[in-house]
C-alpha cells in the first residue's frame, strides 16, 4: 500500500541556540495544517569526469554538501502566523488592549476664523490641519503619523472653532499615553489658541494581545526548529537552523486568505519520534476575501484580489570545506511587493504609476510615495473581549510606490488592471513596514 500525503503535520518554534533542537519543543511548538508542501534535500551526486585512458564506466560517485528548502502552503490562521512573521521579519513587540482608554480634549481659546494647526504626539507632528477640519480629517492626520496606527485613536467633536475635539486612545495606545500638544500659531482670529487636557475616564477594555512585527536591520534573522511528519508513518524529520526566506499572502474577493512560507534549513535528522500535534494545532478561524480591505493614501482601493510578498534573499550556498552543511544563512537585500487587480474608476492611479503623480498629464521622473494598509479579519470574534475584538492582521507600508503599467481595453469588458506596489524606505528611522496581529495568544513560540 502507499502512504497518504495528508496524514502528516508541520510544527515549529523559535530556536534559542544555533545547531540545537529545543528540548522544550513538545510543550512550546505550534502546529499548522498544510494545504501542501515540504522541505526537500538539495544535494548533488558528485560524479568524476572520464579521464584520458580510463574506462567507459563510472568508477564511483560521492554525495556532496546539502541544504534543505521548500514551501509550506496553508490557510492563514493567526497564532501560527506569529512565529512565521517573527522569523521572517526579526523584530517583535506585544501590547495588550486590556485596560482603560485615555481621553484627550482639544478646546479653543479666543475665537478662530481661519488658518491651520498641528498636533504632536510623542515627537511626531501631523501635517497642517485646516481650522474647519472635521473629526474624520483630524483622525486621518493622526493616523498618518508613524507612531499612531489606524485604530489607535478615535476622534469626535469639532470643528475646533465651534466645539472641542475628543481624542479617545485605544488599540496599541490603550493605557498610559504621552499627552499630545497642539500648535495654534498659524490660526487666525482673536487671540486664537488650543488647550489640551487628558484624563483616564475612557472605556475599559478586556482584550487580547496586539503583536507588532518590524523588519530587522540585523545581519541575521531568528532560527526556527521544525518537525515535519510525512504521511501516516513514512518519515518524521527534525530540522534545525531553519529560516523564513519568503512569505506570501494572497486572496481573491471570493476566496480564502492563503499563505506560503518559503523555508531554508541547514540540518535535517530523519527518524524522529513524532509528537502528538492535537494539543498544539492552530485551530483559529480562517479569513475570507469579503473581510479584507485595502487602503491606499487613506482611500479604499477597489481591489478584486491582492498578493503580498516578503523576500529576504538568503544566501543558501555558503558551503565550506570539511562540512556537509552551509556555513551560514545570511539575509541579503529585502524586497516587499504587493499586487492587486483593480477596476479602473478614474485615471488617477494610472497617471500616478506611469507619469509620477495623479495630476500629471505628461511623463515625469519623480514617484509618489503614499501609505498602503491591508487589513484582514475573521468574522468570528475573540472570546471574552470587551468591546468585541476580532482576529486581525494588518499590514502597513508607510511609503509605497506604484510600478508603471499599461491601460488595456478588451471589447466591452470592464477595464481592469494588474498593478504592483513596492515598499521603499526613504527615511532610515521609519521601518519599511509593520505587521500587526491581534489574537488571544500573548507569546510567540
Amino acid at each position: 500500500m502507499g502512504f497518504s500525503s495528508q496524514a502528516g503535520h508541520v510544527a515549529f518554534m523559535t530556536q534559542a541556540t544555533q545547531d540545537t533542537f529545543p528540548a522544550g519543543f513538545a510543550s512550546g511548538a505550534i502546529a499548522m495544517k498544510l494545504k501542501t508542501g515540504s522541505l526537500g534535500a538539495n544535494r548533488d551526486l558528485l560524479t568524476p569526469d572520464p579521464e584520458i585512458g580510463g574506462g567507459r564506466d563510472i568508477v564511483d560517485s560521492y554525495l556532496g554538501a546539502v541544504v534543505f528548502a521548500g514551501d509550506y502552503e496553508f490557510y492563514t490562521r493567526f497564532n501560527a502566523l506569529l512565529t512565521l512573521l517573527y522569523a521572517g521579519l526579526g523584530t517583535k513587540a506585544v501590547t495588550s488592549p486590556g485596560g482603560t482608554s485615555e481621553v484627550t480634549s482639544l478646546t479653543k481659546s479666543g475665537t478662530i476664523s481661519g488658518g491651520t494647526f498641528t498636533i504632536t504626539y510623542s515627537a511626531q507632528t501631523t501635517a497642517a490641519i485646516a481650522w474647519d477640519a472635521t473629526a474624520a480629517q483630524v483622525q486621518a492626520a493622526l493616523e498618518a503619523l508613524s507612531n499612531v496606527a489606524p485604530g489607535d485613536v478615535a476622534v469626535s467633536g469639532g470643528p475646533i472653532a465651534t466645539a472641542p475635539f475628543i481624542l479617545t486612545w485605544r488599540g496599541n495606545l490603550l493605557g498610559n499615553i504621552t499627552q499630545p500638544t497642539a500648535d495654534a500659531t498659524s490660526l487666525t482670529g482673536s487671540t486664537p489658541g488650543i488647550t489640551v487636557a487628558t484624563d483616564t475616564g475612557g472605556t475599559t477594555y478586556v482584550g487580547a494581545a496586539v503583536h507588532t512585527f518590524y523588519p530587522s536591520d540585523a545581519s541575521s534573522l531568528p532560527f526556527l526548529s521544525i518537525e515535519e511528519r510525512i504521511g501516516a508513518g513514512l518519515e518524521v524529520f527534525h530540522y534545525t537552523d531553519a529560516v523564513v526566506n519568503t512569505l506570501h499572502f494572497e486572496s481573491d474577493a471570493n476566496g480564502y486568505l492563503m499563505g506560503t512560507a518559503g523555508i531554508i534549513a541547514r540540518k535535517q535528522v530523519a527518524g524522529a519520534s513524532p509528537l502528538d500535534p492535537s494539543s498544539y494545532f492552530d485551530e483559529l478561524p480562517m479569513v475570507v476575501g469579503t473581510n479584507i480591505t485595502v487602503t491606499y493614501n487613506a482611500v479604499s482601493l477597489p481591489a478584486k484580489s491582492f498578493s503580498f510578498d516578503l523576500t529576504n534573499n538568503f544566501e543558501d550556498d555558503d558551503f565550506r570545506l570539511g562540512s556537509f552543511f552551509v556555513g551560514d544563512l545570511t539575509p541579503k537585500r529585502r524586497e516587499v511587493t504587493v499586487g492587486f487587480t483593480i477596476r479602473e474608476s478614474d485615471n488617477a492611479t494610472w497617471r500616478q504609476a506611469t507619469y509620477g503623480t495623479s495630476g500629471a498629464t505628461s511623463v515625469g521622473g519623480l514617484t509618489t510615495k503614499q501609505e498602503l494598509i491591508i487589513t484582514m479579519a475573521t468574522y468570528e470574534s475573540i472570546p471574552g473581549t470587551t468591546p468585541t475584538l476580532f482576529y486581525t492582521m494588518k499590514i502597513v507600508i508607510p511609503k509605497a510606490i506604484l510600478e508603471p503599467y499599461t491601460l488595456s481595453a478588451s471589447g466591452d469588458d470592464i477595464i481592469e488592471s494588474d498593478i504592483t506596489m513596492h515598499a521603499v524606505r526613504p527615511n532610515a528611522s521609519t521601518p519599511l513596514m509593520r505587521v500587526e496581529v491581534t489574537t488571544a495568544k500573548t507569546t510567540v513560540n
